[in-house]
């Protein structure tokens, strides 16, 4: 978390230099240049976005390949599994019900006797 906050810190500082390098009107083969002399003097300039650590990861992820996952249910799973939901669900809102009517698990006589400095 420190250090996530400090790269934060670090990559919003930097980016204000990298933006103005940007809009000075060079070549594209100018921009070039003057960001590699930057790096070479300075490695750390340049937000961690476009370090090469990130950029790998980041070619990882775009190469990664995402399959399809299926779930292979014969119906009575699939009814078994919808019946438990709506059940749940009847569950949720019978707690909800009792919750907007103030009515709690304890009986509130039985509480008041418990509570009476009479008895």
């Amino acid at each position: 978390s420190l250090l996530r906050s400090r790269r934060t810190i670090k990559d919003t500082i930097t980016f204000i230099p990298v933006v103005i390098i940007l809009l000075i009107p060079l070549s594209p083969i100018g921009h070039v240049l003057v960001f590699g002399a930057i790096q070479r003097v300075f490695p750390d300039f340049f937000p961690s976005c476009f370090t090469e650590r990130r950029q790998n990861l980041l070619e990882l992820y775009e190469s990664t390949e995402y399959s399809a996952v299926t779930i292979d249910e014969t119906w009575s799973q699939q009814l078994i599994r919808i019946s438990q939901a709506i059940g749940f669900s009847a569950a949720q809102m019978g707690t909800q019900v009792f919750a907007t009517m103030g009515i709690s698990e304890e009986p509130k006589e039985a509480s008041k006797i418990e509570n009476d400095p009479k008895a």
